[in-house]
């Protein structure tokens, strides 16, 4: 994230696309792989007696599908495949 977010600042004109995708993908898998892990760490209690908990833990998954899952994922795919330049082998 801090990279994007340095390649951006120093080249504000610049196609963010690739980068913005990326981080974009990153943080859904990252918050989706949280909600998972905090909800079998604290079971169902927290989220039956805390009503602002059960709340925010209802709440991020609506956020999280801002993000257009696998079609962003295909849109990623299609840009780093474009910017690869010489294919990778081995």
């Amino acid at each position: 994230m801090r990279e994007a977010a340095a390649a951006i600042d120093h080249t504000p004109h610049a196609d963010a696309m690739l980068a913005a995708l990326s981080v974009r993908l990153g943080v859904e898998a990252a918050c989706t792989q949280t909600l998972e892990l905090v909800g079998r760490a604290l079971g169902a209690g927290p989220l039956c007696k805390d009503p602002a908990l059960a709340r925010l833990y209802a709440d991020l998954p609506v956020y999280l599908r801002q993000s257009h899952a696998e079609r962003d994922q295909e849109a990623l795919g299609r840009l780093a495949a474009s910017n690869a330049g010489a294919p990778w082998t081995l």
